[in-house]
């Protein structure tokens, strides 16, 4: 007799994969210290550069709303 039971997760937390302020305050952080490595590199980043300052613009509204 099998047990149908058995291979059931006891339980799934949907919320596991939701970001949360924490989660995109962590994320502007490390897209700072990228910045600054690529406003201290020789390469020429500067459309990838504005790029991150409209990003910033968006995480620090969205920082805002939770």
């Amino acid at each position: 007799m099998i047990n149908r039971h058995l291979y059931r997760t006891v339980s799934y937390n949907r919320n596991k994969g939701v970001l949360l302020k924490e989660d995109y305050i962590f994320i502007r952080q490390c897209l700072e210290k990228h910045l600054k490595n690529m406003q201290l590199s020789n390469e020429d980043y500067s459309i990838e550069i504005d790029q991150l300052k409209v990003l910033f613009i968006r995480l620090d509204h969205t920082i805002g709303r939770l």
